[in-house]
Formats: C-alpha cells, structure tokens, sequence
C-alpha cells in the first residue's frame, strides 16, 4: 500500500491543504464578453445625477432661462393668434400673385406717345404674394429695427456717439454704427460718415420696446391719437416716427434728462409676417396700439 503525504499531493493538485477544497474547481461567477471597450465607473450609481439633461433642474448645469415672463407673446399666443386666425380665416383659400413689376404710360410727355408700353419708364414696388392665413400661416410679429441720427452733423462731429448711447440706454442693446451712403454737398456730408446708429431687436427686448413705447412713450403725447392707416405699407411692416419729446419720455432718458444735451427722434420699423396691410394692421391693433383716421383708407390693388 502507498502512502503519499499532504505535501505532494499540494504539489500535484495545486489546491489548498484544507479538505473542502480538495475538488475540482470551478467558477460559479457567469463569464460577460464585452464586445466593445466600457468604463466601469460609468457604470456606478453614484454618477447618475451627471447624466441627466443641461435643461432639467437636478443638473448641476442647470441653469434658469425663463426668469421675465414675455407678457406680448404670452398675449399674442393667447388672444391675438386665435383671433386672427378666426377673423382672417378662409374655407376656399387661394394664393393670390403680388404684383411684380408695373409699367406706367407717361403721355404727358410727347417724347413717350410714339413709344411701345414696354420701353415706358416707371414701374411699382414688387408686392409680396398674398396667402391664405391656415393654422400654419398665421401673422407674427419679426422683428423690430429702430434708427437713430443724429442732427447739424456738419457742426456736431461727436452726435453719432450721443445717438448711439440713446439707442444703447432705450434698447439694451449694441448699436450698429450708421453711415452715409451717398454724399450730400448740401449737408456737407462724405461717403462713410457716422450719422448714428440702428438696433434690430429680438425676442424679449422687442417685446419690452413695444411695450414700454405703447404703455409710457406714446400715452404721454397730448397730440397723439393713434397710428395713422396709411403707415403700414404692401409689405406689411409698420414705420413709426418718433419726434425729440417721444424720445425724451423713455424712462432710460427721463430719469436722467439733465445729462442729455442732445436728444434726438426715433425711426421705429416693426415688421411682419403678414402679406397683407389688413392683417399686419389686425395685428399691431391686438397687441395694443390704436390706429386712428381722418380720411377714408384707400387699400392697395393687387390687379
């Protein structure tokens, strides 16, 4: 009978001394093939809050975009979109070609009375096609641009800084220098000079423009009545001229009017969507602004 030690029988087996473990071994843990490279730190629990959306308010990016309520657009989503589209809403809707281009028979002059229509000089401004107002086509307001120059800049070579600091106090907002495109030897004004600046407004401070310009500037003119018919053009933009006391009753410049010297006007140009003077005059109406005339309105023709 052969006797064989413990310590051989380690040395062949390669297993511990103890009894239990004297077996063959096995794995209970069930084998994972990963196919592609991972992280396993990734995967811990500890990192989810790391994984959520920039836009939800558990991420430590969070940051909160909606803290001044746009009280125009909340109107017009509200009331001014449903009614426009009730009012100016068609069952049998068609598009209806602007006019392009207009020759103009000139007979006044004898030169022109032998001369074919085509060769006639004088044509209209191109109208922009006219399309049904759908749910997908309703008139919004774009954008709104307002312009500021200033006055005797022959004699006051520094106003355009004053025009553009008005523009920067009333609009929050950078202004674009404004130059002169074509040379005036009355003014005695060259090519490229600043005359002032322009602002195109946006999102939240268009909306506190109009407000601000509908709510404070314009109540405080005595003579004011209302936007007169014929401001809004074919193209459906509204321009609004603002005299030096307009521009005063900002409350940017008001409440610092003695460190004024110079305030000048404002050239307010709000442009929409809308192809036709109604609906752009349907909708400057329901977001505030009155209009008022003391002549019958004459539309334009679309023949």
């Amino acid at each position: 009978m052969m006797n064989y030690s413990t310590s051989n029988i380690i040395s062949k087996r390669l297993f511990s001394a103890s009894q239990t473990i004297n077996k063959a071994g096995c794995s209970i843990v069930q084998p994972v093939h990963h196919v592609e490279t991972y992280r396993k730190r990734l995967l811990s629990d500890r990192n989810d809050i790391l994984k959520v959306e920039e836009n939800d308010i558990k991420s430590h990016r969070y940051k909160p975009l909606d803290v001044r309520p746009d009280r125009l657009i909340n109107h017009y989503y509200n009331s001014v979109q449903p009614d426009l589209l009730l009012m100016a809403y068609e069952h049998e809707p068609e598009v209806v070609p602007g006019v392009k281009k207009v020759h103009v028979d000139n007979l006044a002059n004898p030169y022109h009375i032998n001369i074919s229509r085509s060769k006639v000089y004088g044509k209209t401004a191109p109208y922009l096609d006219r399309h049904p107002v759908t749910p997908m086509n309703i008139p919004e307001l774009l954008d709104v641009n307002v312009i500021c120059m200033a006055n005797q800049i022959k004699d006051n070579r520094y106003g355009h800084i004053t025009a553009k600091a008005i523009l920067q106090q009333i609009t929050n907002n950078k202004p674009q220098t404004l130059r002169v495109k074509h040379a005036s030897p009355k003014s005695g004004l060259r090519y490229g000079n600043q005359i002032g600046g322009h602002v195109n407004l946006k999102g939240f401070d268009k909306s506190q423009f109009l407000l601000t310009l509908n709510e404070i500037v314009l109540p405080k003119n005595e003579e004011f009545k209302g936007l007169q018919e014929h401001q809004v053009d074919h193209n459906g933009a509204l321009i609004l001229y603002l005299s030096e006391d307009d521009t005063a009753n900002f409350p940017e410049i008001f409440a610092n009017r003695d460190l004024w010297s110079d305030v000048y006007g404002l050239i307010v140009n709000i442009r929409t969507t809308s192809q036709d003077p109604a609906y752009a005059k349907m909708l400057v109406s329901g977001l505030g602004f009155p209009f008022h005339t003391t002549r019958p309105v004459k539309e334009f023709k679309r023949v």
